[in-house]
């Protein structure tokens, strides 16, 4: 005989049904929960890696160009950005930009440097920021070579220094923040779209919401494009309300790296200092001899005595490199492991500061011991040496760059 079940019995089985439904609901809309965010942070990793792949392939293309140009002296400056400003057709170069000295900003010119326009995980073509002194219109007056500090400070959200003096920004923009508006100015550059006020790209909007003060373009110029001087200039790097660029540093170096591997570069520093132009104002045989002066010796050097251009821009560029000694007395030095005839003077190229050296300001560059190492830092002297143990290479090695280069002067 089957039991009969009683009406209380139903009902937990009734309630029971209910709550393994209930569980069931639960559990599929954790799962959807689940599955929708891992999608949102796949989706946000992926737009990560095509923005840090764009940012890496503009760097490679503008350090690529500036690197190849002709001849070395011409070497290493950047292009000023493309700012929409002239009836040069979108993603070309402006082609002169700003006082000298004077940072700028704008995109990327990928027309001029032959690469399509790249846009970031967000779909935003890229922007770049240079240093006045790096740009390649107008040119710094000053000495440009591997010792030459951008304009370019980087800084976190509380303002504690990420980095400095650096060449220039790649920026990627990513979405819009605050009150950013990015609507097409111009029909005629529509292949980016939107316009070239850097404020509705670069972050933050108002200085209100800004951090510590800064916002990552140059407020009161026209599209906020122009540095106001030639200061270094703050950006904020930090990911929060207001702030969402990313940016990948172009170094001094990563500019210079590949320039001291051409044979040109080579070739060039020994063409200036075999050049007879020049050593008719360093050696003491001759009737146009420059005195030693300053602590490198070379403060007399004129470099507009050279009549080789290529030369002479050489020398203006990388002058500061130089030191001049005379010997106590005329004595053999040694040059690729090899030793000289009798020496009068010495003339030495630098190179390539070590770990150790700085040359950020003048006091700094004016001190041979941020040139010289070893036994030619102890030797050295002006105007006249502490000794003739002198040692060093006639041409110069990038696997070596810090090695100094000797000239024995009769």
């Amino acid at each position: 005989m089957r039991p009969v079940r009683t009406r209380h019995q139903a009902s937990i089985r009734q309630r029971g049904a209910v709550l393994l439904i209930m569980l069931v609901i639960v559990v599929m809309g954790i799962a959807v929960a689940l599955a929708s965010s891992l999608g949102a942070t796949a989706l946000k990793t992926v737009r990560q890696k095509k923005t840090a792949a764009v940012l890496s392939q503009a760097r490679d293309a503008l350090i690529g160009y500036s690197g190849s140009q002709t001849p070395i002296a011409g070497a290493g400056y950047l292009l000023v950005p493309d700012t929409g400003w002239t009836a040069t057709p979108e993603g070309n170069s402006e082609g002169t930009l700003g006082a000298r000295d004077i940072s700028v900003i704008g995109r990327v010119p990928w027309k001029t440097i032959g690469i399509p326009p790249l846009r970031d995980g967000q779909g935003e073509c890229l922007w770049y920021v240079v240093s006045g002194r790096f740009k390649n219109s107008p040119k710094t007056n000053d000495y440009f070579n591997w010792d030459t500090q951008g304009q370019i400070d980087v800084i976190d959200a509380n303002g504690d220094s990420i980095t400095n003096n650096v060449a220039a920004l790649i920026v990627a923009p990513g979405s819009v923040l605050d009150s950013q508006g990015r609507t097409l100015a111009d029909p005629a550059l529509a292949q980016c779209g939107g316009n070239y006020n850097a404020r509705n790209y670069l972050d933050s909007y108002d200085s209100a919401d800004s951090s510590v003060g800064e916002v990552n373009y140059f407020s009161g110029s026209t599209n906020n494009l122009l540095a106001p001087n030639t200061s270094n200039k703050r950006f904020v790097m930090a990911n929060n309300d207001h702030y969402n660029d990313r940016f990948l540093f172009v170094t001094v170096d990563d500019i210079f790296r590949p320039i001291i591997r051409r044979s040109d570069f080579k070739t060039q520093i020994s063409n200036l200092m075999d050049n007879s132009d020049f050593r008719s104002q360093v050696e003491t045989g001759h009737l146009e001899t420059v005195a030693i002066s300053g602590v490198k010796g070379t403060g007399n050097i004129n470099c507009d005595t050279i009549s080789n251009t290529s030369s002479k821009t050489f020398c203006k560029s990388w002058k500061e490199m130089l030191l001049l000694t005379q010997l106590p007395a005329p004595s053999p030095i040694t040059i690729d492991s090899e030793t000289t005839a009798d020496c009068t003077r010495i003339l030495i190229f630098g190179g390539q500061r070590t770990a150790a050296q700085l040359r950020l300001t003048a006091d700094d560059k004016s001190a041979s011991a941020n040139y010289l190492e070893g036994a030619n830092l102890a030797a050295f002297a002006t105007p006249i040496a502490a000794s003739s143990n002198f040692s060093g290479a006639s041409t110069f090695n990038a696997d070596y760059p810090s090695m100094d280069l000797l000239r024995c002067l009769p």
